[in-house]
């Protein structure tokens, strides 16, 4: 019997490893034969959307004489028939690549096919999105390079030498190439005819053959005089030429068209074919670009892919040049920028790790594995590979390889820079014998030693993850055992998986209905694992289960584990004279470790996890919970680590004007979903306002609320001074962020005069120092209409607005409620969908440029010089009072992104 969260079944089961993976915006992919299943882990029993696989048509690389056919390389190929399609690897982008600020998933099939995916947020299905193929673009290059083959049909870049020298990647264009959808025509039997095929039935027939066809696209049949029947793509054409065939082609005619594919050897097809045959997707960490500042996020990212050649390809992907929920297609083609070859066999695990401890500029860092049971590790120059796009080398270079006895090959593979250690790697491998390997990896000496190595299941290792920076790692295997290995200085020591949960009661313990796991994925916050488990149909109801339960997503609680991080001595000063469990200690010091990662800017704001484990003990716990909160609120004020607590009972709260915006943000959420969840807002003192720990937090939340949105309105004034600053020196201002709204926030400043800061005084009156310039940079419209009557709506609140009637003369006049954008305070389109909050209930149609959410926290001070406020950078939904992402309201039948 184990507790765990909560476990959703699925109706088909994975079938290869890694099959499981959590998204940064938090949705669970799950691989499962030919579907992919998207679920909302905080609505497990809500709507589900899917990416269906349906055949690809194969690429037309030559076709093979007969004779070839019987050639002991290509035997395998030629005997194989078509089977369902079926996901082999999958890998969520980082959230921002997607048109609406989401995520992109890359999917790689058992026929090598390669296709990136995004939601359908506007077409409002349940099945994703196809937005790019991958292995389309590939072929399409390898085709014009002649897949890379020298002087003759013998030369192929996998048959040279593994050296340093062709170590290094070959360069490769930018390919932006319209996809068009093929659809696989099966093949029937000889009785059976199909349009769109050729067929030889006619044995007297004067070029009669052995019943072979051959593929036409055209929807007119047209018989063939040749007596070569060529077949495109995989299929192999019979030729009776003898001698020589090289450079002999043939012939395929389409509505009088005729195109030719060459005849090949057995040899070159097969290395063609490895070259396309995709194994394993990875998308790299977000990059930031040279060319601008350190904001909290980059604009690019790196999609890796393994073949069976041995090679690994490198896709750049850029973000949307701006965001929308309107329409889908704005997403940016990837562009290949180069094929390192960086193994002898099947690439079969491709990890990433982005690492910045100690360094001036961050490095990438790419872990490769191998069937032949090799692994290497590269490091990637991101200057370098945001500038190459046609260069002729691509900065990736080998600085470590993994030498073993064990020839065992590697099924997973995973990265850690652990925090402990400033200049040090950690490199998991877990093989398809059930070993696991634990490797540490030097910068500064470039020497990797192997730390630990242990036999930690009987069958395929199916999923490693490192967590809680390097602490600990999981895996998972097909002997249907998941396991939690905390690093202890120079081996592994392996502690439970399940973890005390005060709200949970035991439950069923899935192991005893499952006969495998398939692949596990660690939460945003690192506070939960998913493991994914394939069930035993001889072990469930035959009537009600087997037939339509295949395969179950467990979700785990792993925040109360002890993993070797030290226990803040305040947290347990704070707590220590509470009757608490044991392990409501490492519930404290994991929440204050995910709370701490979350307050820096660069980390996007998805903390599910964190706020489920938080209300689960508001309900089982509330006296942990607040000492426990009442210990992190401290710390935003103060910045003395040994500052006990707020006093509860005079309020005393510090000046938030010191405190980042980021902190502010963190503040807010735990305030609505945690603390004030089961309390309707609402003034100090009025009604519940005896209750005083609720009086607290909503005075908490009301002082944070107005120091942000001063910060809204001061941000947007200084820019309009930017702007105007630029507009006089007769500079450029088209590609920065324009500012509307600006009277409604001079109204909203001048209706608070007495509360707000002076810094947004002073701001104001440059403002209106202005006077008439003020409309060439930015929209400053005073009077507002009603969208339904056209009344005049006057300014009285930043959030709602009531227009006045469509006729004032009369008593009866009917009044319109509208909403106004959170981020602008003018009135929001009725006519346009708009941006939602699902946390504060905010709607945005303006959205705030990306530096808004990285400002420091002496934000009055950065707002003096406006000058050298620099407003280029994009802008991004984010909510300005949650910092959470915004999205498109979506009926309750589509699965909708739950951050918090």
């Amino acid at each position: 019997m184990a507790p765990h969260y909560q476990a959703a079944t699925l109706i088909a089961a994975p079938s290869y490893p890694n099959a499981i993976a959590w998204s940064s915006e938090n949705l669970v992919a799950v691989a499962s034969g030919h579907l992919i299943t998207i679920l909302n882990p905080a609505a497990l029993e809500g709507p589900r959307e899917l990416v269906v696989l349906r055949p690809n048509n194969p690429f037309s690389i030559g076709v093979v004489s007969r004779e070839d056919l019987f050639e002991p390389c290509i035997m395998p190929t030629s005997l194989a028939r078509e089977t369902e399609p079926c996901a082999q690897s999958i890998s969520w982008s980082q959230q921002g690549f997607s048109p609406n600020s989401g995520c992109l998933l890359a999917v790689c099939t058992v026929d090598g096919h390669v296709k990136l995916y995004r939601s359908p947020f506007c077409e409002f299905c349940d099945e994703w999105v196809e937005v790019a193929d991958i292995s389309l673009l590939l072929f399409n290059h390898y085709k014009s390079i002649e897949f890379g083959e020298d002087d003759g049909p013998h030369s192929f870049p996998q048959e040279k030498e593994n050296t340093e020298h062709n170590q290094q990647l070959v360069c490769i264009g930018e390919l932006q190439e319209h996809l068009p959808y093929r659809v696989t025509k099966r093949r029937k039997r000889k009785a059976i005819r199909i349009e769109g095929y050729v067929y030889d039935e006619d044995e007297d027939a004067v070029d009669a053959k052995d019943a072979d066809f051959s593929l036409d696209s055209c929807s007119n049949l047209k018989k063939k005089s040749s007596k070569k029947v060529t077949k495109p793509a995989h299929e192999y054409a019979v030729g009776k030429g003898q001698g020589n065939s090289q450079n002999i082609e043939t012939p395929l005619f389409c509505n009088g068209e005729e195109k030719s594919l060459p005849l090949i050897t057995a040899k070159q097809y097969l290395c063609r074919e490895a070259l396309l045959s995709s194994l394993v997707v990875a998308w790299s960490p977000v990059l930031p670009s040279p060319d601008r500042n350190s904001y909290f996020m980059g604009n690019w990212c790196i999609l890796a892919v393994g073949y069976k050649s041995g090679s690994v390809s490198f896709w750049k992907i850029h973000k949307p040049e701006y965001y929308t929920i309107d329409i889908g297609m704005v997403t940016r083609d990837p562009i290949l920028i180069g094929v390192v070859q960086a193994h002898q066999s099947w690439v079969t695990a491709i990890s990433w790790e982005l690492f910045s401890s100690g360094y001036s500029k961050p490095l990438l860092l790419l872990a490769t594995g191998c069937s032949d049971g090799s692994s290497k590790i590269w490091l990637g120059d991101i200057e370098g590979l945001n500038q190459c796009t046609c260069a002729k080398e691509v900065p990736f270079t080998l600085v470590a390889e993994v030498t073993t006895d064990s020839s065992a090959p590697i099924s997973s593979i995973s990265l850690s820079s652990p925090v402990q250690h400033l200049n040090l790697v950690n490199l998991a491998i877990g093989r398809t014998s059930g070993l696991i390997e634990t490797w540490l990896w030097s910068i500064s000496g470039n020497k990797i030693e192997k730390i630990d190595e242990r036999d930690g299941h009987d069958q395929v290792v199916t999923g490693l993850s490192w967590g809680f920076d390097g602490h600990c790692l999981y895996s998972c295997s097909q002997d249907n055992s998941a396991r939690c290995w905390m690093l202890n200085k120079k081996h592994l020591e392996e502690i439970p998986v399940h973890t005390y949960f005060p709200e949970l009661k035991e439950s069923i313990d899935l192991t005893e209905v499952s006969e495998r796991c398939c692949g596990l994925a660690l939460a945003p916050g690192e506070l939960m694992v998913a493991v994914v488990r394939s069930l035993d149909p001889n072990l469930l109801n035959q009537m009600y289960q087997a037939r339509t339960q295949k395969a179950v997503v467990e979700f785990i609680w792993i925040g109360g584990q002890f993993l070797g991080i030290p226990l803040d001595n305040s947290v347990i000063c704070s707590l220590q004279s509470e009757a608490l469990p044991g392990t409501n200690l490492w519930w404290a010091s994991n929440i204050f470790w995910s709370l701490k990662k979350y307050e820096d800017c660069k980390r996007v704001l998805v903390l599910w996890d964190l706020i489920a484990a938080l209300q689960g003990f508001k309900k089982s716990a509330p006296t942990f919970l607040e000492a426990l909160l009442h210990k992190w609120v401290s710390g935003l004020f103060s910045d003395d680590p040994q500052y006990d607590s707020i006093d509860i009972q005079s309020h005393s709260i510090h000046n938030m004007s010191k405190v980042s915006l980021r902190k502010l943000h963190l503040l807010n959420i735990i305030c609505k979903k945690v603390m004030l969840i089961d309390h309707a807002k609402y003034s100090p003192g009025v009604e519940q306002g005896n209750d005083v720990t609720t009086d607290l937090w909503n005075n908490l939340l009301v002082r944070s609320e107005r120091e942000l949105r001063e910060r809204l309105v001061g941000f947007t004034f200084a820019a309009v001074l930017n702007r105007t600053a630029y507009f006089l020196k007769d500079a450029s201002i088209e590609n920065s962020w324009f500012p509307v709204g600006v009277a409604q926030m001079d109204s909203w400043t001048s209706m608070n005069n007495g509360e707000v800061h002076n810094e947004l005084k002073f701001l104001r009156t440059r403002i209106n120092d202005l006077g008439s310039r003020i409309n060439l940079v930015c929209e400053y419209s005073v009077e507002e209409s009603c969208t339904y009557c056209s009344a005049p709506v006057p300014f009285e609140s930043p959030d709602v607005a009531v227009c006045i009637g469509g006729n004032p003369a009369t008593s009866l006049a009917e009044t319109h409620k509208l909403s106004r954008c959170t981020a602008s305070m003018r009135l929001c389109s009725i006519l346009q969908p708009t941006w939602h909050c699902v946390c504060c209930g905010g709607t945005v149609d303006k959205l705030l440029p990306e530096i808004f959410f990285a400002m420091p926290a002496s934000f009055w001070d950065t707002t003096h010089g406006n000058e050298s406020l620099d407003l280029s950078a994009p802008a991004v939904p984010f909510c300005p009072f949650c910092g959470i992402l915004l999205q498109r309201l979506t009926p309750d039948f589509l699965v909708s992104v739950s951050p918090v």
